[in-house]
């Protein structure tokens, strides 16, 4: 368990007004400068592989250590990319590239979600989101970004 805190987990909702890539290297990356552990969850094989590829090869404030999750000494790696909750390098922030909720969101004291409010129904599936966490009794963020950086709104 990685949990540094009791109780219920704070999940922030970012609401992004570029790609959620880029939107997602840009919170990773400041996670670490605050010397976050973190478990980024993918869609499948082949979204883990290109976020790999992402980090090594556009990093956005410098270069970022990080493993997938199937690599040799994961629990050495303070950014895992998994295919579900893996909390092995523990990880206190879960990260959510695939856009679906994680009933495991107690096991870490932060979990990150982006909306893409670009597409047709990314604010629809967000707020469904945010009402699953809200639902389990997680404290709730959400921020939304802007020509002036990231507004927090609730």
């Amino acid at each position: 368990m990685a949990r540094t805190g009791e109780g219920a987990a704070t999940v922030r909702f970012y609401q992004v007004s570029e790609t959620l890539e880029s939107a997602l290297l840009k919170v990773v990356h400041k996670a670490h400068e605050r010397g976050l552990r973190q478990c980024v969850v993918a869609a499948g094989v082949q979204h883990a592989r290109r976020l790999d590829d992402l980090l090594w090869t556009l990093p956005v404030a410098g270069f970022l250590p990080h493993r997938l999750w199937n690599a040799s000494e994961p629990e050495r790696q303070p950014l895992l990319i998994a295919l579900e909750p893996d909390d092995r390098n523990a990880a206190t922030v879960l990260v959510s590239a695939h856009g679906e909720p994680f009933r495991e969101a107690a096991r870490f004291d932060l979990v990150i979600d982006f909306v893409d409010a670009r597409e047709p129904d990314g604010l629809t599936r967000g707020r469904d989101r945010f009402r699953f966490y809200r639902d389990q009794g997680h404290r709730m963020e959400y921020w939304e970004q802007g020509a002036e950086g990231w507004q927090k709104k609730a």
